[in-house]
């Protein structure tokens, strides 16, 4: 409370009970204790009505001279200062302590209430779950975690990720490093940067989990050997020569399970291609027929047809290699890109989220977010090669008469618009009344037209100055606009009572069948999409949609829900993502740069950590359009 506060300004009670994790009644508790612990010193707490909390110093008080009165710190102690840091810590703390451990201990230690500690534990066993881990409880004696060394050491690398000091000291990992990079020197071995660091994070806690006696089993390492011979082939010489150095460097001893143990993590990170000598590598029918699924789901899903996309096919069946191996040991390569591919690329990341239902479906795991980064990579780069550019607009040039002056106004037109045009025809305004309007999306019209038709019509200047041909680029842009196409008022729920996700998704699926005239058959094609890969992409919301096309215009129903709800993956409910904002999206017949700019323009305020928490609060339809419209306008 104390080093928020030093922050500066002033804090209501509601903010600071979400930055620590707890109730507004033990802010007002928290704040009479730190009132307690200020007595004497010379600084307050002062309190603003309608603006809450704040510290204030006494004239030329030194804020960190009265932190070290109020907090001497102790001897190597430490003290998680916020809820993810504690949930982190106690994590860590489980897996150094060999006994059970009571929750009267954990409380001291961290210094929270039981209550607490026991939604903190449920995060924690989130996190446990991932990784086939559970916590034990033992009446009188306390909690433990308990599941394979394996798959222990997978989750203490993945909270070595979001908090250091977990996986060894920075002077072992030097060594450690040292150690590989020589190996891997010597054999032209060769990993790229973000995958030699996982490497040797992962080396770096099997050191110290072997230092305190933990030692993996490896049960089917010959079944490795044969289903993926030449990755796993390769490896395994290079994680002997790489153990012969660490038993030297930390004079310890690796079984030969361990040495097993670092050539399936060397297996797995490594890029197919580079794994075995260049041109032996052959891509197993297995593989090739999986991309060709992974293909057409996506051409089903999204009626985009790469099946003729060589390059893309080839770079998936070579990163289908490796995937195999991290799959079928539960082994996640951290994708430091992510965040940036589902901003900049979310029609890709869409895409990919798509063909990881056949891989989830074949190995029977999810695949994470990492991974689908990593495979949305492949399929932006599939796009760009089919970008096309804009869609061109039919134009049909209405003159008086005089050909010369009609046809300068042509070379004028495909000179400012040629982006947006496509054919361009030119007739004199008699002949208007004969004119096939079929293929035609606008007129531009020098004189008043002597009858209707069907298509919009623009008067113009045979001479158009630079305001004009502003306003008519604008009109060409804006017949791109997403927002009023796709969000319907019809359906938008602001308010939307659910217990858990199957209940939302019954609900907005009904909504859409009666609103639509759907085919109750859209309800089963949500959810076996839904079954396959997580639709969760965090910020509060999810983008659940049918597994398949064939649903009739394209549409986004939202709902915001009453309160967030664990937007759980397959059918573990202690998995995922807590949600409160929902776009149910089906996008038949949408192809090209419209596809592109609805999946921009959404992702975008998906992502948008102010514009969702606004919709939160408003509820309103006329919220969310404001929202997309500002987001589609940037």
């Amino acid at each position: 409370m104390f080093e928020i506060l030093a922050e500066g300004g002033y804090s209501t009670a509601d903010e600071l009970a979400d930055r620590l994790g707890v109730s507004n009644k033990t802010v007002r508790n928290t704040i009479k204790e730190l009132e307690k612990e200020l007595e004497g010193s010379g600084a307050c707490i002062r309190v603003k009505y309608g603006s809450g909390y704040a510290l204030e110093l006494a004239q030329g008080q030194d804020l960190k001279q009265l932190r070290e009165q109020l907090f001497p710190a102790e001897e190597g102690a430490y003290c998680p200062e916020t809820p993810e840091e504690r949930i982190y810590y106690l994590a860590e703390y489980l897996f150094q302590t060999e006994d059970f451990v009571k929750m009267d201990r954990l409380s001291e230690i961290l210094y929270v209430s039981k209550r607490i500690l026991s939604d903190d534990l449920k995060k924690v066993e989130r996190i446990f779950s991932r990784h086939h881990l559970s916590i034990v409880r033992k009446p009188n004696y306390g909690i433990r975690v308990e599941g394979e060394e394996f798959d222990k050491r997978l989750c203490i690398a993945e909270l070595a990720v979001k908090r250091s000091g977990m996986s060894g000291s920075r002077e072992e990992a030097e060594i450690v490093a040292a150690c590989v990079d020589e190996v891997f020197r010597k054999n032209s071995y060769e990993v790229n940067g973000v995958v030699l660091d996982s490497l040797i994070m992962h080396i770096c806690i099997a050191v110290e989990r072997i230092r305190q006696g933990h030692y993996v089993e490896i049960q089917n390492e010959e079944e490795v050997s044969q289903s993926r011979d030449e990755m796993y082939e390769a490896a395994r010489p290079v994680a002997e020569e790489i153990v012969k150095k660490l038993e030297e460097a930390f004079q310890i001893s690796f079984p030969e399970s361990e040495i097993g143990y670092i050539a399936i993590h060397l297996s797995g990170k490594t890029d197919a291609a580079a794994a075995v000598e260049e041109g032996n590598l052959v891509i197993s029918e297995e593989v090739n027929s999986a991309v060709t699924e992974m293909l057409q789901s996506v051409k089903d899903a999204f009626q985009v047809d790469f099946m003729e996309d060589l390059e893309l096919r080839m770079s998936l069946c070579r990163h289908l290699v490796p995937l195999s191996i991290r799959l079928e040991y539960n082994i996640n390569m951290r994708n430091p890109l992510l965040d940036d591919i589902k901003e900049k690329f979310c029609l890709a990341y869409a895409m990919a989220l798509q063909a990881s239902t056949v891989l989830n479906r074949h190995s029977g795991k999810i695949m994470t977010d990492d991974e689908t980064g990593y495979i949305a990579l492949a399929f932006a780069l599939a796009l760009q090669r089919k970008k096309t550019g804009p869609p061109k607009k039919n134009i049909l040039l209405v003159c008086a008469s005089g050909r010369g002056s009609a046809q300068l106004l042509k070379y004028k037109c495909m000179e400012e618009f040629g982006p947006y045009v496509g054919n361009l025809e030119v007739c004199d305004v008699n002949h208007v009344p004969k004119v096939d309007f079929s293929q035609i999306d606008y007129v531009f019209t020098t004189v008043p037209l002597p009858c209707s038709v069907p298509v919009p019509v623009r008067e113009v200047q045979y001479f158009m100055g630079d305001k004009e041909v502003v306003d008519i680029r604008r009109l060409f842009r804006k017949s791109e606009n997403v927002v009023d196409k796709y969000y319907d008022p019809e359906l938008f729920i602001p308010c939307l009572k659910a217990e858990d996700k199957w209940e939302v998704i019954r609900k907005l699926c009904s909504l859409v069948i009666e609103k639509r005239g759907l085919s109750p058959d859209f309800y089963a094609s949500v959810e076996k999409r839904e079954k396959l890969a997580k639709t969760a992409f965090g910020n509060m919301v999810a983008m659940p949609h049918p597994y398949t096309s064939g649903w009739g215009t394209p549409f986004a129903c939202v709902a915001v829900l009453d309160h967030p709800i664990l937007w759980a993956e397959g059918e573990d409910s202690l998995e995922g993502e807590e949600v409160q904002v929902v776009f149910l999206v089906s996008l038949d017949g949408l192809v090209g740069r419209e596809l592109q700019k609805f999946y921009d323009v959404t992702s975008q305020l998906m992502l948008s950590q102010k514009h969702i928490q606004r919709l939160i609060r408003h509820r309103s339809y006329e919220q969310l359009i404001s929202s997309l419209r500002n987001v589609e306008e940037q």
